[in-house]
């Protein structure tokens, strides 16, 4: 955009619909570790309509406001433009909860597993090992958690929060092991009884086909 030449940034156009954008680099943020986690960040700085001859001109006000912001610097400014304290709050409480979702959906793809075949299935979460096995006693369906190496008590909250049905009463620590298995240097065990409803839930989001 001609009128914002103090950085490139690309026109969008859409039907009489107009917008800004510009690629992010770490020096545009306060927080450059949140734009880490992907390989490019795009960022629609500003966003109107498409109004020729009136003052309400998308491309008329985004000038306006860039000379504004540059007065007293013989140049224009658009760094009003670029992501603010709450744009940054909010982008990293979306990569958080994209977390928490992507976690949970691993323990429920383990839990599926082994409802399938009985076995005990494992992955690695952050760096970290976790296990689940569900094992069939007396009637009831008993779901061991093996998690190994989360310094976090929040981390161990969401892996056990992910069993749908199944609440924070349900769960008991298994310090003496579980389904026959003695816990190793630094794995922690948690089981409790896994509800009919809860593994129908289970197997119904995440059936093996779909794993």
């Amino acid at each position: 955009m001609q009128c914002l030449n103090d950085r490139v940034w690309f026109k969008c156009k859409t039907s009489v619909f107009r917008a800004a954008i510009t690629k992010l680099g770490f020096n545009d943020t306060r927080k450059p570790e949140l734009l880490e986690t992907g390989d490019c960040w795009w960022w629609i700085g500003a966003a109107g309509e498409r109004r020729n001859d009136s003052a309400t001109d998308f491309y008329k006000q985004i000038e306006a406001e860039a000379i504004r912001a540059g007065r007293g610097q013989g140049k224009v400014s658009s760094i009003h433009l670029l992501p603010q304290e709450i744009d940054l709050e909010r982008l990293e409480a979306e990569i958080a909860t994209q977390a928490v979702i992507g976690i949970q959906r691993v323990i429920c793809e383990l839990i599926a597993n082994s409802l399938n075949d009985g076995k005990l299935w494992s992955a690695t979460l952050t760096g970290h090992a976790v296990k689940a096995g569900v094992r069939t006693k007396d009637g009831d369906a008993y779901l061991a958690i093996f998690a190994e190496g989360f310094p976090d008590a929040r981390m161990i909250a969401v892996i056990l929060n992910a069993v749908p049905y199944m609440t924070a009463d349900d769960w008991m620590a298994e310090p003496g092991g579980a389904m026959g298995i003695e816990p190793e240097t630094g794995q922690i065990i948690y089981s409790g009884i896994i509800s009919a409803q809860s593994q129908a839930a289970i197997l119904a989001a995440f059936s093996s086909e779909d794993s």
